[in-house]
């Protein structure tokens, strides 16, 4: 019987434990096993890593590995060793665990024809690491508690192990009267991450006591350090996003991301210590760490030797089905970068950004999950992460701002970006019976979520305040981007900004949510929903017309009574349907013309501005959103900044825009039914200067192979679907024929 066992005691701080046990196995034995830890395990067989976990989610739910140990076993003794991190209460805000460290390995041995049961007892032993301790970097606020000071030589202190109960896998962690075990076990729903083969980082810069090395692009990776330092010594490695360098007010101020050359350049960050000893010592983060660029300090001392520093990229396993090129290089870089930034927030789940919080953020998830399906048809990490917010749902309906998370914050708004990101994973993922099970079974959180907005209105039918942030984006100028009335002055200290009044931008989101709602209901089988959802959007998009719209300056307001404009309320106003056709297209015209001021969209934003520029027929102003993006290759980023103006954070997935607008827009496919059975294959030939373009566009069945091209006054297309994928596939070309396709390959032509 396999137990989970802890160590006998109760840790005040964070420490690693090395849990123990030989055991003999004959020659040509097979062995699989089932493995978790609380709160974050590495399992070695015979000194080789076979499994890491576990993986991220919920109190709900706790995910172990599968692992197939056959490959490592050895006849005679073998040696299993479990590094287990315990990360104590207020370490981090991310990962759930009890109160003990504790490890579970369930292993199925195979031997001479019989089968046999062999796992985790009291007969394991376990080792406390005095010899490293934890701690959190002031303003990086992880979620796991990476950075690590290592103390010197290691120094291990024996502790008891206890068995603490026997789980009830089979009948996943219930027992008969229904009561559920401490550790809820269910299998874990994506692949291990991939760490890929170690790399080498260029030396860039040295000088009296420390050096700095160029990893070449912004990167996740598992840190591997050689050194030796005098007895005594004190190493610090920083890892840094890129360098800052002072400006004429002598402040630090990001500009070109990789300029080291002029005097005040710096790099600045999170960082790990290293006590020395004198003799050689290694070191390997546990964690992985955010980085492009990596200072080592050794201050004075002059024996000191970096023997070498590697690092293993660390990233979900995501395949590259989405491509992208095309005659201008600067936009085939635009496609590897986005590439870069989604991979580097996407880990066990995706996070706003590898360097700060790592915490998994609905609005943030939403685009990283319709930029990850520009990239792949694996829709594996897109349900996890529906699946743990849907975790997260509170009395009121309201889901919660970042989750997993053992503390809990709310952004209003965030719960109508779960609801629409439900909807896209139905639209680009629904191709099976399973998949719209799935979304069956989150319909009922969806339509809590949208009944908490509801019992929020206002006697003029508007979503009114709620005690929760207000988010709606970083604009300069708005405070905590909230747009002006939307916040009480108490929560700030600024009485003169008055009462909170209910946000336009919010009473649109809370209506296109509505008919995201009303599209997953019809798909379901639940079609009297959906008339009741199409209603309920459509009296919020009357109150905010009556309310809201101001008749002069031809704009939506913020409020219903401030005349402050923003490009916010306008896009939600064409997405949700309140203004439609031509108007939506002249509502566009003069939120852009700059003759009224507007507060701007930021990166965050920028997405649905292109989707409300798509619908409102003014795609043709794109290429001036995109300008940022420009802006930050011409800045030598490799990955998207949070922000455009001195951002924070210089690797955030919602910044991620150009991925979707090249797959969807240049490219041109886009499902019309779910889960691609059918598809629009429309692409946009004008604004971006292009003379050819080919690609692929993942799909749940395939990729669809998209070549279009201009040349001698003709524009030709040519268009192959999956093999046998059933897809129906309109081709809307852009003077505006139609074709069906009626073939798995087709090739179409216009002249210019």
């Amino acid at each position: 019987m396999s137990f989970w066992i802890c160590a006998d005691e109760r840790p005040s701080s964070t420490h690693f434990y090395y849990f123990e046990k030989d055991f003999e196995v004959k020659a040509g034995a097979k062995m699989t096993a089932k493995v978790c830890g609380d709160t974050r395990y590495q399992l070695y067989l015979n000194d080789t890593l076979v499994s890491e976990g576990p993986c991220q989610g919920s109190r709900f739910v706790r995910y172990y590995e599968d692992v197939d140990l056959t490959p490592y076993l050895k006849e005679g003794v073998n040696h299993f060793c479990a590094k287990v991190m315990y990360c104590v209460e207020g370490a981090f805000i991310s990962v759930m665990r009890g109160s003990r460290p504790a490890l579970w390995v369930d292993a199925t041995l195979t031997q001479d024809g019989e089968v046999s049961q062999f796992g985790t007892d009291d007969t394991w032993t376990c080792m406390r690491d005095d010899s490293v301790k934890f701690y959190n970097v002031p303003g990086v606020h992880t979620s796991v508690p990476q950075f690590e000071e290592v103390l010197g030589d290691i120094a291990l202190t024996p502790v008891k192990v206890c068995n603490f109960y026997a789980p009830n896998v089979r009948n996943q962690s219930y027992d008969i009267f229904g009561l559920g075990e401490y550790y809820p076990l269910t299998p874990r729903p994506i692949p291990p991450m991939e760490e890929f083969p170690a790399k080498t980082m260029q030396v860039i810069r040295k000088g009296d006591g420390w050096v700095e090395l160029d990893a070449g692009m912004y990167t996740t990776a598992k840190v591997n350090i050689n050194l030796k330092g005098r007895k005594d010594g004190l190493v610090r490695v920083i890892y840094s996003e890129c360098y800052t360098v002072e400006n004429e007010q002598g402040h630090r101020v990001k500009a070109d991301r990789a300029d080291y050359h002029k005097e005040s350049s710096r790099l600045d960050g999170a960082w790990d210590t290293i006590h020395t000893t004198g003799k050689e010592q290694s070191f390997r983060t546990f964690w992985y760490r955010a980085f492009r660029f990596i200072r080592v300090e050794f201050g004075d001392d002059k024996d000191f030797d970096l023997s070498s520093i590697t690092y293993n990229t660390y990233f979900y396993p995501m395949d590259h089905a989405g491509t992208f090129t095309c005659s201008n290089p600067r936009y085939d870089r635009m496609w590897e970068i986005s590439r870069n930034t989604v991979l580097c927030c996407m880990h066990e789940m995706y996070v706003d950004c590898p360097y700060y919080e790592q915490q998994q953020y609905d609005m943030d998830s939403n685009l990283e999950m319709l930029f990850t399906f520009r990239m792949t048809g694996d829709a594996r990490m897109p349900l996890k992460c529906i699946t743990d917010m849907a975790h997260s749902q509170m009395a009121d309906g309201m889901i919660q701002a970042n989750y997993p998370s053992t503390g809990v914050q709310v952004i209003t708004g965030f719960t109508l970006f779960w609801v629409m990101m439900v909807r896209d994973y139905l639209r680009y993922a629904g191709y099976s019976k399973e998949a719209i099970k799935e979304v069956r079974k989150l319909s009922g959180n969806v339509d809590k979520a949208l009944e908490a907005f509801d019992a929020l209105l206002t006697k003029d039918g508007l979503v009114g305040a709620t005690p929760y942030w207000s988010f709606v984006d970083w604009v300069p100028g708005w405070i905590a981007g909230i747009p002006h009335g939307g916040i009480n002055g108490w929560m700030v200290d600024q009485p003169a900004l008055g009462e909170e009044e209910p946000l336009t931008v919010y009473c649109l989101m809370y209506s296109t949510a509505l008919q995201s709602a009303a599209e997953m209901a019809e798909a379901i089988g639940r079609p009297e929903l959906a008339i009741e959802y199409r209603r309920r959007a459509e009296a919020m998009n009357e109150a905010v017309n009556r309310m809201c719209y101001d008749e002069e300056a031809g704009l939506y307001r913020n409020t219903a009574t401030r005349r402050d404009f923003s490009e916010h309320t306008s896009l939600w106003a064409v997405l949700s349907g309140a203004v439609k056709g031509e108007a939506a297209g002249e509502l566009m015209d003069r939120t852009l013309d700059g003759h009224i001021p507007v507060s701007r969209c930021t990166f965050s934003m920028n997405h649905f501005m292109l989707r409300a520029l798509e619908k409102a027929g003014r795609y043709q102003y794109a290429p001036q959103i995109l300008e940022g993006w420009h802006k930050m290759l011409d800045m030598n980023c490799t990955t998207w900044c949070e922000n455009p103006d001195s951002p924070r954070s210089e690797c955030h997935g919602w910044s991620s825009a150009p991925a979707y607008e090249l797959s969807s827009m240049v490219l041109g496919a886009y499902p019309t039914g779910n889960g691609y059975s059918s598809v629009r294959i429309r692409p946009y030939i004008e604004g971006f200067g292009l003379d050819w373009v080919k690609g692929t566009v993942p799909t749940p069945v395939g990729e669809i192979e998209i070549a279009w091209e201009k040349k001698d006054g003709t524009f030709a297309l040519d268009v192959k679907l999956p093999v046998e994928s059933g897809m129906d596939a309109t081709i809307e070309m852009p003077d505006g024929t139609t074709y069906k396709m009626d073939a798995q390959s087709g090739h179409y032509e216009m002249a210019l």
